[in-house]
Order: C-alpha cells, then structure tokens, then sequence
C-alpha cells in the first residue's frame, strides 16, 4: 500500500481529510482495482487523520475485503440495503458519514462526475481540488511498477508481430488483424486491452482512431495498428506503420514521422519540458511542410492508465522527471489518402531514454 504518498499530499496543502474517486488513484493507494471508464463514481476512498474508508458498492464488499485485508476498513453501501458495514444510502451519503465537515478536506475533482459534485459541494462547508497533486503522485513510477509496464510491453510485442504478418494476407480485414491480435495478447496473459485496439487500412488510417471495420487490405496499401496490454492492471501503448507492397509516397510520410519521432526522443531526460518534446516532433513536420496534418499531442504519460500525466503536448507546462513513463508519437494524417503514426513507450532517465520497443520501426 502507498498511503504514505497520501499523507505527503495532504500535508503539503494543509489537509485533514481526502476522497480519492479514480479507481486508478484508489488502486495505486490500496491494492483495490475497481478501475473502469464509466461515466460516474463508484467507489471512493476516505482518508480522514490517518484513517482510511475504502466505501464500495455492496456487490463489490467481499472482493474488496478481500483485497485489502484487515489494513482497511471497507464499508459498502446500497440503497436497498443495510447491515453490518452495509450503509444505506448514496455513495456521497457514505462519504459524508465519514467526513469531519470543519475540517479541511481535498478532494479529487478531476476524477468526479457533474452530478456528484454538485451534490457534494452541498454537504460540505469546502474542499480544494488535490486531483493535479494525484496524477504528479503516480507519474513516477517504482521498479516494481515498471517491470509490470515491461511485462505488458512484451505482451503487446507479441501482439504487434502478430499483426505485422497477418496484414500481408490477401482478403484479411481490419477486423479480422485486430482480433487476432485482441486473442494473441489474451493468450500470453494480458487480463485486458489497454484500449481499443485500433487497425486502420489504406484511407481508413487518416483516421487517428479509427474503428476496425470489414475493410480488406489492397497492394500498396499502408496499415496503421496502434495497441496496448493491460498486465496486472498497469498498461502500454504502441503503434506502428506496415505496408503492404511498394508505395513511394507511403515512404516518404513515413521517413518524416519517423525522423519527428527520433529526434523528439533524443531531447528526452529528467528536467526537460514536456512541450519542448513536442515542439521537437512539430518543428521536423512543419519544416517538411506537413504541419497541418499533425492534429493531435505528441504523447502521453502511460501507467495504470493508458493516458495519465505527464501531457506532451505544447500547451504542457509539465516537466519530465527520472522514472516517468510517456509515449512519444507523432503522426500526419492526409483524409482520403492514408495517415502514418509511429509511438513508443519510453522510460525517462537523468540521460538517454529507455524506450519499450514492441518491434522494428522501419516498413
């Protein structure tokens, strides 16, 4: 468990009470893994004068227990409901019980719905927002939390050679390549996707996030496939750019996102900017003459999340520190010819960057 990194937030800002409501924070901080994407909150932790509530549903109460041991308590809540640990109510009416309303209190913001922040602000006197204070928490990773990355990067590795071969199958679909390679990474122990994989063809790869479709492979088509394993709950992220045949123009694109994407690589190390990476990748493609067609961040921070801090993105005022996880990858996407994107999973070191390859760059 990490609650001592807790503690540490909460004093730098003066608090005595926290709710923590990712699932991901939560999970860091506990061992608890009820992470999802859904809209809303489900479970929250609260963490009041050094004593912790992990509150969850009531169907979540025994795995929760079960997780955690006896070093919290889990109290579960329902509207039907109560017991022994069982309280009847709403999440924010199980949080609230356990809350001192004087005392300061932060709150992950960022991580909440409208809805239950409308409704809290009503019950307590105020709160300050400690959500940026959490994501700073988790960007910089222990070593056992890398080697999980690492793990989910040699499950993704699989995964991507998979799908380098089969898309230079005649008639295979974009369907197809990502499911095989969705079966591949269950196959070699992932519990989950990272994301959506994403396998785009020909036009379709214009598309940053395209959706797999029934669309087959033509000769000199290009194929953009961007995915990532989830291992014991910690992510990666990785694309690369095939082609199948010859095409001249798909060559040169590529050589330009790829010099982008290796000098932006070589500024990274602890101290530096994360907008000053992404200028890095901009400057190669707009000197190009391609700028216009770089639409999106050059990356991402990786983790328990697929996209966490730090941004790398030119409004980012965050600073790359030594163990961080990111991605960088650059991309031009040309709409009803093709798109090129090549990432990376990086480590950040005080010098070179340790980069996760899953495999070879080059078409």
């Amino acid at each position: 468990m990490r609650l001592h990194k807790l503690d540490k937030v909460m004093e730098e800002e003066g608090l005595q009470c926290s709710v923590v409501l990712s699932g991901a924070t939560i999970f860091y901080l506990t061992g608890y893994d009820y992470i999802t994407t859904d809209i809303g909150n489900a479970v929250a932790l609260v963490y009041c004068n050094g004593i912790p509530t992990l509150i969850v549903p009531v169907l979540e109460k025994n795995r929760a227990e079960t997780k955690v041991g006896d070093k919290i308590e889990v109290l579960s809540y329902s509207y039907t409901l109560a017991g022994d640990k069982i309280f009847k109510g709403s999440l924010i009416e199980a949080i609230t019980s356990r809350l001192e309303p004087d005392k300061k209190i932060g709150v992950d913001i960022v991580n909440s719905s409208s809805s239950f922040y409308i409704s809290f602000k009503d019950k307590v006197s105020s709160f300050v927002d400690i959500s940026k204070k959490l994501a700073v928490m988790r960007a910089i990773k222990e070593d056992d939390e890398l080697e999980l990355i690492k793990k989910a990067g040699n499950i993704t590795t699989s995964a991507m050679r998979i799908g380098s071969e089969k898309i230079q199958n005649s008639g295979i679909t974009e369907r197809e390549v990502a499911g095989l390679i969705d079966m591949t990474m269950r196959n070699e122990g992932a519990e989950d996707y990272a994301f959506p994989s994403i396998v785009a063809f020909g036009e379709n790869s214009a598309f940053p996030h395209h959706v797999p479709s029934d669309k087959v492979i033509r000769d000199n088509d290009n194929a953009v496939v961007d995915i990532g394993a989830r291992y014991r709950n910690y992510c990666f992220d990785s694309t690369r750019t095939f082609i199948k045949g010859n095409s001249d123009e798909i060559k040169k694109i590529y050589e330009i996102v790829l010099q982008a994407q290796l000098e932006a690589i070589d500024t990274v190390r602890e101290g530096v900017k994360a907008s000053d990476v992404d200028l890095t990748a901009r400057k190669v493609i707009e000197r190009a003459g391609y700028g216009k067609y770089f639409v999106h961040s050059t990356g991402h921070g990786v983790g328990i999340e697929v996209h966490e801090y730090p941004a790398i993105s030119p409004a980012s005022n965050d600073i790359l520190k030594e163990n961080m996880v990111i991605t960088v990858e650059p991309g031009i996407y040309i709409k009803g010819k093709f798109g090129i994107r090549i990432e990376d999973t990086i480590i950040v070191t005080k010098r070179k960057p340790i980069v996760l390859e899953t495999t070879y760059k080059y078409m």
